[in-house]
């Protein structure tokens, strides 16, 4: 059985190829489909293939009846009938194929045997001579995609936002000084901010919450441009842009200017708002913050802009407002922010997060979940988090308070008798509450006569 992290990553590979489709960049989905079919295409687990266009339009009909769940291959067990070249595999075969680049496939196969990288019926040789066809299409292909990244430009609000950090000023808290960090998104076509904020942290927690607060403000992007980082390349920030229908693009890694208008505005923040900043005066992070989105609002954002005909970013965003696409129902919105992580319930129905016990129904003993939540509801004892399997939802869980539990009763397990003692007659009664009708005494006054 495929594991859940192979399914998702099968999901978001359709995902990314269809996306083209749903952002409005396709003239003729035909011609699109018959393009992406005649390309071989690296799938995680399947390995390197080639698909038929009728499968790729059944992959955009599967998301636009439900969603990015609808792309997840089904739960069902894998026969191992078909054999992949892994990426390992493939760069070793490409780099015999390179030593001997005149030696026909038949010596190459051979020679991969000889050397210990491939078993005898490991793969086939019609399959190595398949990838060895599909590499030199995949170099060409990967070669014209290098040059469209480097030729974007938008006219319309919200098809691109560039997404990235910027380290910001050390701030007094308590006897010492914290770093904090810049994390921002800017239009592509207004260079409007979409939202940008400092963090104390660079981590996936941080790039959710301000990715949420630009959707909440300014709609949902078309695509989302980022740079490599680790946090950008977390699966989970991916499944929230692919759950919201944004497509997620990461640039080559040391091409910084394939991002060159957020780094601009970095450098402006350096010198039109940190320059003017007495670092002393500033008590907190909130303090910051407040002060860096009236900047926002009250300089950056209504300075006629040089690349936009002399308007400012915001009378630019504004005449397009037309065009941003809102979420309509904020609790949907909500649960597809929410983060994800893999738990083991155990026989008593609980499971740890972040050192906070939960608990759920014992039915789910030993059952391997998937628990969603939103990180401020592990400070709220009373807020539930949800369970998932198999993509399903099938209950929720609360913190554990140990003192309720210490009091509740317990289902099979016996209650304690009763005990009466009468000092007068020397007897002592056990009454049992199950049965108040069922009573054995003891007496040891009749004891005591009957010896004598």
């Amino acid at each position: 059985m495929l594991s859940d992290e192979v399914r998702n990553a099968i999901a978001l590979k359709r995902f990314s190829l269809i996306s083209p489709i749903l952002n409005g960049q396709v003239d003729n989905r035909k011609e699109y489909y018959a393009q992406i079919s005649s390309l071989p295409i690296e799938m995680p687990h399947y390995g390197i293939k080639k698909y038929l266009p009728k499968t790729i339009e059944t992959w955009y009909c599967d998301y636009m009846r439900g969603g990015l769940e609808a792309l997840k291959p089904g739960y069902r067990s894998d026969k191992g009938s078909s054999r992949k070249i892994d990426l390992k595999l493939a760069e070793k075969i490409l780099e015999i194929k390179k030593a001997y680049p005149k030696a026909p496939n038949t010596i190459i196969y051979d020679k991969l045997i000889e050397e210990g990288i491939l078993k005898e019926g490991q793969i086939s040789l019609t399959t190595l001579y398949r990838f060895l066809n599909f590499s030199k299409c995949k170099s060409l292909h990967e070669a014209e995609e290098e040059k469209e990244i480097k030729r974007f430009a938008h006219q319309y609000i919200n098809e691109l936002w560039y997404g990235d950090l910027m380290y910001g000023p050390y701030i007094q808290d308590g006897r010492k000084k914290k770093p904090t960090y810049l994390l921002a998104y800017i239009d592509d076509a207004s260079r409007l901010v979409l939202h940008g904020e400092f963090y104390y942290t660079q981590n996936l927690e941080a790039l959710r919450h301000l990715f949420k607060e630009a959707v909440l403000k300014r709609g949902i992007p078309s695509i989302l441009y980022t740079d490599n980082g680790k946090i950008y390349r977390s699966q989970q920030f991916e499944f929230m842009c692919a759950n919201t229908g944004c497509t997620l693009i990461h640039s080559k890694p040391f091409v910084a200017h394939t991002r060159g208008k957020i780094e601009r505005f970095f450098l402006t923040v350096r010198k039109r708002f940190l320059s003017s900043l007495d670092m002393n005066n500033i008590k907190s992070l909130e303090d910051l913050n407040l002060r860096f989105w009236k900047w926002l609002d009250e300089d950056y954002h209504k300075k006629p802009h040089s690349s936009l005909n002399g308007l400012t970013p915001l009378d630019f965003f504004m005449s397009q407002v037309t065009r941003v696409k809102l979420c309509t129902d904020p609790a949907q919105l909500e649960e597809k922010f929410l983060l994800r992580i893999k738990r083991k319930i155990n026989h008593d129905g609980t499971f740890p997060i972040n050192n906070i016990l939960y608990e759920t129904d014992i039915k789910f003993p030993g059952l391997r979940v998937e628990i969603r939540y939103d990180p401020q509801w592990l400070d709220i004892p009373f807020m539930p988090v949800f369970i998932y399997h198999e993509g399903k939802k099938i209950g929720e869980a609360l913190q554990v308070n140990f003192n309720d539990n210490a009091h509740m009763k317990r289902r099979g397990r016996p209650e304690k008798p009763g005990l009466t003692v009468d000092l007068e007659n020397n007897e002592v009664s056990v009454v049992f509450i199950d049965s108040p009708k069922s009573k054995q005494t003891i007496s040891f006054k009749s004891i005591m006569e009957g010896e004598k």
